[in-house]
């Protein structure tokens, strides 16, 4: 015949198996999480590249038509260097 755990070492085996598949679950969450947030700032690094591109182009052309200067965002002044 086996030998049996008593039921308070059964309730004691149950909980922390309870609780280990609850840290596993979240675990998987978070996991899913944190991939879903390495797209997102992979998105946002390539859309910064793409306009930064864009505003090193428009630079190049401020610079052909008004000479190489500093511009004032919220006026449009351009100050030279």
């Amino acid at each position: 015949m086996s030998e049996k755990l008593s039921p308070e070492e059964l309730k004691q085996f149950q909980d922390i198996r309870k609780a280990i598949y609850e840290s596993m679950s979240i675990l998987g969450e978070l996991n899913y999480q944190k991939t879903l947030i390495d797209l997102e700032l992979e998105n946002l690094k390539e859309s910064i590249k793409k306009n930064a591109i864009v505003e090193r182009d428009l630079l190049k052309g401020f610079g052909s038509k008004y000479g190489n200067g500093s511009i004032d965002p919220e006026t449009g002044e351009i100050r030279p260097i």
